[in-house]
């Protein structure tokens, strides 16, 4: 497995964000609403991404982005089906033009906010001819670490018995991850931006894996904690090597690989993050969440 560093395909990431916020848009449009934008939320398939169902006034429909064949698929009921590739050189508002037309003729049309969201730049996707980068082999770089770590994510999720998110592919902000909830609702900070303002009206923990298109500049993986108090976790000692906190708990891929079994490292991280948060904060109910399911063994080969 290659790691990329952002800024060893930057430009790809900032044109191939634009395209799949356009999607992410159409999904925080038309699915019913779910706490926590659950609803608009993507989910990890063997060959990308996709909104999965949407509703319409012509019926079901979704969008998927797949990173074997560099394409958007736009895909409806009764067999209707639109391609848009993924190709280099296609600026933001040339993909643009081309989504909103491929809605348009299959029924599905979408108004959509066209200023992008939780990124560095905020030109409209109809005016920005800058970002037209899209680099195939880094794309498929990075969503093998996006498929090994959704694995590892779905491990650690499984047996959790309170509330909690399925994996899911933040369109915002190009990072994968599960939330578990206490069960606490909290009053929302009106000063927030509206994203987040609503994202966080609930204690949490989330954790997940991001691509490093931030001032970390590497993927890795990470455990959020809201509330936030951070004078409880800024000086608490993590028995993870190179692991450290800095608003977030925070374990680099790079570091994790290099461990004798980079899967049990990062399943202990999480691990040491969800133990120390709720105990932080005080979680009730844990002995309910924390049961073990004592399910029948799985069998994954068989015989015909």
């Amino acid at each position: 497995m290659e790691i990329l560093n952002y800024n060893d395909w930057k430009e790809t990431v900032d044109t191939l964000g634009m395209y799949i916020q356009m999607a992410g848009k159409v999904a925080l449009e038309r699915v019913p609403q779910e706490p926590e934008w659950e609803s608009a939320l993507f989910y990890i398939t063997p060959t990308g991404i996709s909104t999965g169902n949407i509703p319409s006034e012509n019926g079901l429909f979704q969008i998927s982005f797949n990173f074997s064949k560099h394409e958007m698929l736009i895909l409806g009921e009764c067999n209707k089906e639109a391609i848009i590739p993924l190709n280099n050189g296609v600026s933001v508002a040339q993909f643009y033009k081309h989504f909103l037309e491929k809605l348009e003729f299959l029924g599905y049309r979408t108004d959509i906010n066209p200023i992008p969201q939780e990124w560095h730049f905020t030109t409209p996707f109809n005016k920005d001819e800058e970002h037209k980068s899209y680099d195939k082999n880094s794309v498929e770089k990075w969503f093998q670490t996006v498929k090994y770590s959704y694995k590892i994510l779905s491990k650690f999720a499984a047996p959790f018995r309170g509330r909690r998110s399925k994996i899911n592919f933040y369109w915002g902000c190009l990072d994968i991850g599960t939330v578990r909830y206490s069960g606490k609702l909290l009053q929302v900070d009106q000063s927030l931006p509206v994203g987040f303002r609503y994202g966080v009206d609930a204690e949490e923990i989330e954790f997940g894996f991001n691509l490093g298109n931030n001032d970390i500049g590497e993927p890795y993986f990470f455990g959020f904690i809201w509330p936030n108090s951070q004078n409880e976790y800024k000086n608490v000692k993590i028995p993870i090597e190179n692991a450290y906190y800095n608003n977030q708990f925070i374990l680099k891929l790079s570091d994790a690989i290099k461990t004798p079994n980079s899967e049990e490292t990062i399943l202990n991280f999480y691990q040491f993050i969800y133990d120390t948060a709720t105990k932080v904060q005080n979680w009730s109910n844990l002995d309910i969440y924390n049961k073990p399911l004592e399910l029948p063994l799985q069998k994954t080969r068989r015989k015909y």
